[in-house]
């Protein structure tokens, strides 16, 4: 039995827990709602200050003056809203799954605080070549899910067991689950940024959750522009290497980088390909805007094509299976 499936057979749901209004965190959130919106998000607050990652992600967020509050949405558990600094969460959802949602969400705030632009903004003129838009929105995501579970691992620590597993329950997580747990086989994987590392790249796993993401962040914020008649200003000539991506996202709460492996895998294979559909979307939209710089890095169905060496070495570990 793993160590995952151990400590899920005593874990108690999150939602049993006594809760109050009185949130363990300085500075606290402004929580908009009625009385039971504000005991249910409460009580999140503090399962999740009892992690210190957890804590200081929910620190950063309340500290820049981020909201939060519940709607019912669609599709997905919560939302991030730069402009607004507002944070919603799904009130469908149970809280042991928000848990893990406000993490995520919350390292979102983080991440817009420290500089990152928001890839639902359609007005902002796209520079960066496609792939660096690729590897960027991707890194972005892996990072605020391998903080939500880095966190909740700490939480498992502390003896509270059932927010990770609800994490890892979720399908699009259950490569991130196992990866996590995995990794934690090793000694101090989860201080040493391994654990979390890995979490980050098996985030790559998911094939239906790249695509929607490249076609939300890519093809719809593509067409808009040019529906607008905004193509006409982007150039896709900015190109960023992988190392530079890691540094700026994968940061502790100190400021140091917890990512462990070599960021140079992030830019070949299945980290960077692209589905065909979308692909083909991308290549139609951007043969129409007028100054858009012409290099590999602009055609994903180049791009996504694994190096030689890298073909080579998958090669033989297949062979070695």
């Amino acid at each position: 039995m793993s160590v995952l499936q151990q400590n899920f057979a005593q874990s108690v749901p999150a939602e049993k827990k006594e809760t109050s209004l009185d949130q363990n965190l300085r500075p606290p959130f402004e929580i908009v709602g009625d009385k039971s919106v504000r005991e249910r998000i409460t009580g999140m607050i503090n399962q999740i200050v009892e992690s210190e990652t957890g804590r200081q992600t929910l620190e950063i967020a309340s500290k820049a003056g981020y909201k939060l509050g519940m709607e019912f949405a669609f599709g997905c558990n919560g939302g991030c809203n730069k402009e607004n600094k507002n944070i919603i969460l799904n009130p469908v959802s149970k809280d042991e799954v928000l848990v893990g949602v406000l993490i995520h969400e919350c390292r979102h705030a983080g991440q817009f605080e420290r500089g990152e632009y928001d890839a639902s903004d359609d007005k902002r003129p796209r520079r960066e070549t496609i792939k660096t838009n690729i590897m960027r929105t991707r890194a972005v995501e892996a990072d605020a899910q391998a903080t939500a579970v880095q966190a909740l691992g700490e939480m498992m620590e502390k003896g509270n067991e059932t927010p990770l597993f609800a994490f890892c329950r979720q399908p699009d997580n259950r490569a991130i689950g196992k990866a996590f747990e995995y990794a934690l086989y090793e000694d101090n994987a989860l201080q040493n940024g391994h654990a979390r590392t890995a979490a980050f790249l098996a985030w790559y796993d998911n094939e239906p959750v790249k695509k929607a993401y490249d076609e939300a962040y890519q093809v719809e914020m593509m067409q808009r522009r040019e529906d607008r008649g905004d193509n006409k200003t982007d150039t896709y000539s900015v190109s960023q290497s992988a190392a530079r991506i890691v540094k700026e996202l994968c940061l502790n709460n100190d400021g140091s980088c917890y990512f462990s492996e070599n960021p140079k895998v992030l830019e070949s294979g299945h980290y960077v390909a692209v589905n065909k559909e979308s692909a083909e979307k991308i290549g139609v939209l951007l043969a129409r805007a007028p100054v858009a710089g012409k290099s590999i890095e602009n055609d994903p169905e180049k791009f996504s094509r694994p190096r030689p060496d890298v073909a080579v070495i998958a090669a033989r570990a297949g062979k070695g299976r």
